[in-house]
């Protein structure tokens, strides 16, 4: 009467996973509305288009520029390499060395660590002044100048890296507040209408909600278990992580951390008494059979039960002792 009604291993990994099926569903239509409002796609199909661009120049001038200025650009399975004099150089040194040469030619003056291009007097000009003034000149354009032409027509290097910087940041929003939606949702709102803390999944598989004591949870502890355990903490963390390893390059510390998580969740279900992992600890909930489990609507519920079942025993007692 006061005990809990175990569930199979089966049964909750049924539930678990058509639970997973919906939450995926949902979220992928959540993100995809999110994109549609941000934009996304357009600034994608942008960032592409910038790339592509770059790309092209890449492959078309810096070899001839890399060769005249004393580089060596070498295409490679994984992109290229750049190397001067046996070290190994980046392709902006190449870009650096094309506009110090065309600016000083027509009478700017470079400087490299502020990336920066000033006229005869120490003022700051733009690569768009420096094509003026060729336009201006009467002589013959040599290679490089024309190269540098190609070069003031590409999207600053400065913009397409904000761009991607901005879908990155756009890309985890998206994600992360899709799931939030649909978390919010399938575990917690339709519970809440459901009762005991049933899914979809519980729902059909017959599986509820209760607390150790097998008194009905409640929407704070109903909170805590899908948005601070299995949102905030189950999945989020594991996302942030693979953001971090494929856009930060934390590499061997993602997945180290990745693992260390999911061990954990597995020891903590296959080693505890009630099966509860992460998120079941925080709302110090267990999942358990709603066919013949006893539900207590509070705690007073539950010490008026037991106090009936001790005096019940005791006058069961009374009347052994008796007969």
């Amino acid at each position: 009467m006061f005990e809990l009604k175990k569930i199979g291993i089966v049964k909750r990994a049924s539930a678990w996973l058509l639970d997973a099926i919906l939450l995926a569903v949902l979220t992928t239509g959540f993100m995809w509305i999110i994109s549609l409002i941000c934009g996304f796609e357009e600034k994608n199909q942008l960032a592409t288009q910038y790339s592509n661009e770059w790309t092209e120049f890449r492959k078309e001038c810096i070899p001839g520029a890399a060769e005249y200025y004393g580089f060596t650009y070498e295409e490679t399975e994984r992109g290229y390499t750049v190397t001067k004099d046996g070290e190994q150089k980046a392709l902006n040194d190449v870009v650096a060395a094309l506009i110090e040469d065309v600016t000083g030619h027509y009478g700017f003056t470079y400087n490299r660590s502020e990336n920066a291009i000033t006229d005869a007097d120490g003022n700051y000009v733009t690569v768009g002044d420096v094509i003026k003034a060729m336009d201006a000149s009467s002589e013959e354009e040599s290679a490089m100048a024309q190269t540098f032409r190609r070069y003031a027509a590409l999207p600053p290097d400065g913009t397409v890296s904000n761009l991607y910087s901005f879908l990155y940041n756009i890309l985890f929003m998206t994600v992360s507040l899709g799931l939030f939606l649909a978390y919010l949702c399938l575990e917690f709102i339709l519970p809440l209408i459901l009762k005991n803390g049933q899914t979809v999944g519980k729902k059909v598989f017959g599986i509820c909600l209760v607390h150790p004591n097998c008194v009905k949870i409640n929407g704070v502890a109903l909170f805590a278990r899908s948005i601070l355990g299995k949102y905030a903490i189950e999945t989020m963390f594991p996302v942030l992580l693979v953001f971090l390893f494929f856009f930060a390059g934390i590499g061997l510390l993602a997945v180290i951390l990745f693992a260390a998580l999911l061990l954990l969740n597995t020891v903590l279900f296959f080693a505890t008494k009630n099966r509860t992992p992460i998120h079941d600890l925080i709302a110090v909930t267990v999942a358990t059979d709603m066919r013949t489990q006893v539900i207590y609507g509070s705690e007073e519920e539950l010490k008026e039960k037991k106090e009936e079942a001790r005096r019940q025993a005791e006058l069961d007692a009374q009347k052994d002792q008796i007969g």
